[in-house]
């Protein structure tokens, strides 16, 4: 017998452990039957030569046509974004799949259980939750069910006085349920995990361009200022990798080194004075840790 991981290749057939496999055992810990194990029911396709092992916590690149793994045939992957932090840096956001249905539930369940059946555990778990709701009607608590659920009775609501509560959903009544510490961290120790991209990435971008000799929108005088309206314009005017840059035709870019007022809407900048022409304005800033640009879709043109 061997140790049965997430990601493990079945040896005898090339191909990804399935939940209904007669020589899985689950437990603490799972393992797979081999030939000469007690029990071991051999296989109809004849043994390809061993998979490598993957290793837990890799990463894939982003695929373009993504199909989710189905959960009754192939070991899960956990699968997430990455999105910007309101509080700054990133998080990660899970990709939800499809819904698991009773069905499937209890299927895979029943054969996690060494003989129950699926209308048998069905029946145990509907049991279990009603005696935790009774339980939790009289503010009995668990924080180690089975070593791995807790539960509790939890309240609030708000009312202008302390007499004032006067129902359940007055006092928003409920049952919090959660697996134990203990129980996360040893299910966190065999995922397999999968990032499919960043996501909510936010850009600087503008909305208009004045000229300040004149308020003329979309125009500009050579070694004048204009200023640009929009959000996110707040950057560092000392990062040669950000700022405002400006391209005339197939000229290489110009990047603008004197700058007025920056805020986070606004920012005013010095056109160069050997600029002429219909310009392109691109402006770049640094957000979340990588610099970011947004190019203004109309070209400027000189005050004639």
């Amino acid at each position: 017998m061997k140790p049965l991981h997430w990601d493990a290749i079945n040896p005898f057939t090339g191909k990804p452990f399935t939940w209904d496999d007669p020589n899985l055992r689950w437990g603490d810990p799972s393992y797979y039957l081999e030939p000469g194990d007690e029990g071991f029911v051999p296989y109809n396709t004849p043994a390809p030569k061993p998979a490598p092992k993957k290793k837990p916590f890799r990463r894939k690149a982003k695929s373009a046509n993504h199909n989710p793994p189905n959960p009754t045939t192939t070991m899960p992957t956990f699968q997430y974004h990455v999105a910007p932090n309101p509080k700054g840096g990133f998080t990660t956001r899970p990709v939800l799949g499809d819904p698991v249905t009773d069905e499937v539930f209890f299927n895979i369940a029943a054969t996690k259980s060494g003989g129950l059946t699926a209308d048998q555990i069905k029946t145990a778990l509907t049991a279990v939750l009603d005696t935790i709701l009774e339980c939790s009607s009289g503010c009995a608590f668990s924080n180690d069910l089975l070593g791995k659920l807790r539960f509790r009775p939890t309240s609030g609501g708000s009312q202008p006085g302390p007499g004032d509560f006067d129902n359940p959903d007055e006092m928003n009544c409920d049952v919090a349920l959660s697996i134990t510490a203990e129980t996360r961290d040893a299910w966190r120790s065999t995922l397999t995990l999968e990032s499919l991209g960043e996501v909510g990435k936010v850009s600087p971008d503008i909305d208009s361009i004045l000229s300040q000799e004149n308020d003329a929108p979309g125009k500009y005088a050579p070694g004048t200022m204009i200023e640009l309206s929009g959000h996110r314009l707040d950057l560092d005017k000392s990062d040669v990798t950000q700022g405002v840059f400006f391209r005339s035709g197939s000229n290489a870019e110009v990047r603008a080194t004197v700058y007025g007022t920056i805020t986070p809407t606004s920012l005013s900048v010095l056109v160069p004075a050997t600029l002429s022409g219909p310009l392109t304005v691109r402006v770049a800033n640094k957000i979340n840790g990588s610099v970011r640009s947004f190019t203004f879709m109309d070209a400027i043109t000189p005050i004639t």
